[in-house]
């Protein structure tokens, strides 16, 4: 008995130094961190950096007019969510996600491509469909214009779509699903 008394302080001793030292230290890069005001970054976080054709937050879209086959549908963001502009109704939640979405699809979805005035000039908006585009989307922020775009027809495969923005001389090709949801959105406008 006397053996295991002896033995027993002295092995239970420096296993309680090496926990007390690991919380200590614990605690102390928590205290730095929170000190600093920052988390270190990793290698592996990519920051994101919104790369769309719509320079504005996704939040500040205030008003939409949509506009296809010569039927419009306006549209207003109040605090209770979206609404139709010509009788305050509110819109359906398939409606209001359509609409959300498309808005951020527009924000954050580079174009694949940028054709210049000069690489569709000599063929012209019509090999594009934008001649007379199948669908038109413009966003507002408190009544002054934001983006209005134009979308074409899409490329052979389905995959890509040509869109114009009103005051700019490029066409952009652009990933099908960003004008697959403003249609989305014209559909159950008109239901």
């Amino acid at each position: 008995m006397r053996h295991r008394r002896v033995v027993a302080p002295t092995l239970v001793q420096p296993r309680r130094l090496l926990r007390l030292g690991g919380a200590t230290l614990a605690v102390g890069f928590l205290v730095v961190m929170a000190m600093s005001g920052r988390v270190r970054e990793s290698g592996q976080l990519v920051r994101f950096v919104a790369a769309g054709v719509l320079d504005a937050a996704p939040a500040r879209v205030s008003g939409i007019e949509l506009t296809d086959s010569g039927r419009t549908w306006a549209f207003a963001r109040t605090a209770n969510g979206w609404r139709r502009a010509a009788d305050q109704r509110p819109v359906g939640p398939e409606l209001a996600t359509h609409l959300e979405d498309a808005i951020k699809f527009l924000h954050v979805s580079p174009p694949v491509r940028v054709l210049e005035r000069q690489e569709w000039a000599e063929h012209g908006l019509g090999e594009f469909g934008l001649d007379r585009p199948a669908l038109s989307a413009v966003l507002f922020e408190d009544g002054r214009r934001l983006l209005a775009a134009q979308f074409g027809s899409t490329n052979p495969q389905k995959v890509l779509q040509y869109m114009r923005i009103d005051g700019r001389d490029e066409v952009y090709v652009m990933s099908r699903f960003v004008g697959a949801e403003w249609e989305r959105a014209v559909v159950e406008a008109g239901r």
